[in-house]
């Protein structure tokens, strides 16, 4: 499994803001790309979650959910 590179090509594939989970808070700090980057600096209640239908799950073989909560994928 390779890492999920913090780039703006990643970005634009990441669906993080489309996630039930994905609340102001995290709109409001411009929060996403969980799985590259930290986990979110917000409180949230886990709604749901959709890191499994993401292209970059896909492509970078992610088998873990929640990435707002535990951070980048190692």
């Amino acid at each position: 499994m390779a890492k999920v590179p913090d780039t703006p090509e990643s970005l634009q594939q990441c669906i993080c803001g489309g996630c039930p989970s994905y609340n102001q808070c995290m709109q409001d700090n411009q929060e996403g790309l969980y799985c590259a980057r930290e986990k979110s600096a917000c409180e949230f209640d886990r709604n749901g979650c959709i890191c499994g239908a993401c292209p970059l799950a896909s492509e970078y073989a992610l088998d873990k959910l929640f990435y707002c909560a535990l951070g980048a994928e190692t």
